[in-house]
């Protein structure tokens, strides 16, 4: 009976096995929660990516905006002087020099007299740029003035 009582109390390996986890389990674990981290990671990486993305277009809104202001706010016969010429003599532009990140904008200007019909002057303002896959992206803003 004494043998009994012993068997019963003692634990066998099994048992030992059973109240924790097995070196596979916590392999399975990791392996899950790398993956998890390294989803996380892309996603970060893909968001600051767009974020330069967003920016670049931004500023070249920005650019193109600032010129055709400038262009309406002139009189019809200084903004005729830019036909022939479209460049901004200010190109390759850096909008912000201070924060140590090279960007480089050219900006144009196509203006065509008479155009989409006789007095008024058409103006396009371009700016283009190049994004971080190396492809040369394009920011315009068109409009019109009388030429009175």
């Amino acid at each position: 009976m004494r043998k009994l009582g012993v068997l019963l109390i003692a634990r066998g390996p099994r048992a030992d096995c059973r109240a924790g986890f097995s070196l596979l389990e916590v392999m399975i674990a990791l392996a899950i929660l790398g993956l998890g981290i390294l989803g996380v990671t892309a996603g970060q990486l893909m968001a600051i990516k767009n974020s330069a993305s967003s920016r670049s277009s931004t500023i070249a809104m920005y650019l193109a905006e600032q010129q055709m202001e400038m262009m309406q706010a002139s009189s019809p016969a200084d903004v005729k002087t830019w036909i022939g010429s479209p460049n901004d003599p200010d190109n390759p532009i850096d909008p912000d020099t201070g924060d140590g990140v090279q960007m480089a904008f050219d900006r144009r200007a196509i203006v065509v007299a008479d155009s989409p019909e006789v007095g008024v002057i058409s103006i396009t303002i371009e700016v283009d740029w190049v994004n971080a896959l190396g492809n040369t992206q394009t920011a315009r803003v068109q409009s019109f003035k009388a030429d009175i």
